[in-house]
Order: structure tokens, then sequence, then C-alpha cells
């Protein structure tokens, strides 16, 4: 997927009143970053969740560019421990170059501009691994394979979730399809965004499996068939009951809005 660029791999950016926050800036990420117009001295900080490339591939020119060459002596980078120490992707002479560097721990808190973020308990991955959580409003699950508690420790309004795998592999730490229902289920997100997929996933198609899980979703919380959805779905919900249409969209979190056209007089 990276290789091919089938899907980029530039992370995310976060902007949140002053915060503005690169994470996780893989492979081409700076050009992403550029497509979208985004000024790279304004960033405030880069945040790495672990050091595999598909993940920090960009880290170095990124903090290049928050500080301008190093000219600038701005910004923060965060990041886990054996992304700095040995055989470390961040490379040595950078590290002057940012405000600071901080080697994240797991479950704490740091704050970035009044933006506060929590990291989760060290992933089950083959290197240092962690999630986070901004506030109640975004979860960023990242690679691992599952575990009590993953649902929890990210559980937020909106979560992105990193999904590597059709089927699970134990030997493979990386979250599976059945891994991310399963962290919908416990978690009740108002919005989960599959990112981060495997080919097999891609060859899939992604955006067919969000629909059945979101089918499968809301068919539970309503308790009835998955194949009423679907059928609501085919008709786009034409006949639906309003009290039907009031159940939905609470299990959605949404509101329905009441209009009254009147057509013009002649």
């Amino acid at each position: 997927m990276v290789a091919k660029q089938i899907a980029a791999s530039g992370g995310l950016y976060i902007e949140d009143g002053k915060a503005r926050i690169s994470l996780d800036p893989g492979p081409g990420a700076v050009v992403q970053y550029a497509k979208r117009k985004v000024d790279l001295t304004k960033l405030d900080a880069i945040v790495i969740s672990h050091r595999h490339l598909d993940h920090c591939g960009d880290v170095n020119v990124m903090v290049e560019a928050m500080t301008e060459g190093g000219f600038a002596h701005r910004g923060r980078l965060f990041c886990p421990s054996d992304a700095l120490d040995e055989d470390p992707v961040v490379l040595k002479y950078l590290r002057r170059f940012p405000q600071e560097v901080v080697r994240l721990q797991p479950e704490s808190t740091y704050s970035v501009n009044g933006l506060e973020f929590t990291t989760s308990p060290r992933h089950i991955h083959q290197v240092e691994t962690y999630g986070f959580r901004f506030g109640d409003r975004l979860g960023w699950v990242t690679d691992s394979a599952y575990y009590d508690g993953i649902a929890e420790q990210h559980k937020a309004e909106v979560m992105i979730i990193h999904v590597v795998l059709m089927q699970c592999r134990a030997e493979l730490p990386h979250l599976c399809l059945d891994d991310a229902e399963r962290i919908i289920r416990e978690a009740k997100p108002r919005l989960a965004i599959l990112t981060h997929y495997g080919m097999t996933v891609w060859r899939a198609h992604p955006w067919e499996l969000a629909a059945g899980l979101t089918q499968r979703q809301l068919a539970e919380r309503l308790g009835i068939p998955e194949q009423q959805i679907q059928r609501y779905e085919s008709t786009m919900y034409s006949g639906v009951s309003l009290d039907r249409l009031q159940d939905v969209a609470d299990a959605l979190g949404l509101e329905i809005e009441e209009r009254v056209t009147y057509a013009a007089s002649a």
C-alpha cells in the first residue's frame, strides 16, 4: 500500500484553536501537506505513535519544515524512546532544531498550546507503540494486536482505527476487521473511521466493509435484523414511520428536522 501509494500515508493533521499538530507523518506527508496548502512552519508539534516507517517516514523533513531548516528554534517532537535510541529514525543532527524532544510514556497526558492528548498503555506490537486520545473528541487506535481495554482507552466521539488485516493472524500484531467491529461495539463512537488498510482489506473494498459494519451496529442498537436495515437503506427509508426514523437518528446521534413547504400561489 505504501510503496505504490494506493492510499496516501501522510498521517493526520490536527488543528484546534491555537494548536497545530502533525500526527504520524509517513512517507509522502510533506507532499500531502503541500497539496492541502498547510504551512508547516506554523506547526506546533509532531507526534509519532511508533518508529515504523509507514508512520514516521517523513518525520525528519517535517522537523526541518517546522523549524525552517533549524533557523527557528520552535515546536516540539513527541515520540517513543526507541525512535531516538538504537537504530534511530529521528536523525541526531535534527534533534536540536525543535524547542523540545519529548519521550512518550504510557498513560501520560501532554499539552500542545492548550490541546491535551493522552497516551494509551503500550500497544502489543513489534516496537514501542502508543495510541492517543484527544479528550473525548478523538481516539487514534494505531497498530496493535487486540487486547482487553483497547476500546475504553481510546474511546471518543470520533475514533480512527487502523485495520491492516481482513482475518486475524496470531503471528501479526495488527488489528483485523473483527477486532475493529469489536472495538466499535464496545466504545460506541459517534463516528468510526477505518484506515491504514493492508492489501487484503483494500481488495475487499473497505467502503463496502464499512457499510456492512454500520448496518450490523445499527441493527444491534435498534434490536432488529440486519436485513431490515438493508431494506430501509435500499429504499432510502421511504415509507418508514416517523417513530422508526427517530429511533435510527437517536442510534446515530442525529437530529431530525421537519420542514413544511407550501407551493407558490398561482
